[in-house]
């Protein structure tokens, strides 16, 4: 299974197959964001089909926010909180790595208190690395919220 827990209440993935559906199922997932755009990689399913499988698992709730990781904005943080303040808990993330999710995750922890080494370490705990956007997690810090 390559679905893998970032914190209490979210899950990252790589890119879902039927199978890691079925997973998601088992595991309580009541939301499904995807951050990958449709038609980046060839023989990517769809969003489309990936919302086909999940239902079919009865996870019905599935939101739709595609970045590009070296572009993701505040305002994309931003996006990606609201989704996950709104939606049922707990919540699977996926792009083609898991990267892009963590990293939405990872700029809002640390613009709200976590140290970067936290938020890497949380990540690399679910096998993600984030060593290459330690620069830019470190400007998200000085940008704190809280």
């Amino acid at each position: 299974m390559a679905i893998l827990k970032l914190s209490e209440q979210l899950y990252v993935s790589p890119q879902l197959t039927e199978q890691d559906a079925k997973d998601a199922a088992q595991l309580g997932i009541q939301t499904v964001i995807c951050n990958r755009p449709d038609g980046e990689e060839e023989n990517q399913p769809s969003t489309m089909q990936v919302q086909q499988w999940l239902s079919a698992e009865g996870i019905t709730s599935f939101k739709h926010q595609p970045v590009v990781a070296p572009n993701i904005t505040a305002a994309d943080v931003v996006a990606f909180q609201d989704l996950l303040q709104q939606a049922g808990q707990p919540v699977l993330a996926y792009c083609r790595t898991g990267t892009r999710s963590s990293l939405l995750w990872a700029y809002h922890q640390v613009q709200n208190g976590m140290s970067v080494a936290e938020a890497k370490a949380a990540a690399a705990e679910a096998g993600i690395d984030l060593s290459n956007f330690e620069a830019r997690l470190q400007e998200a810090a000085k940008h704190k919220l809280a």
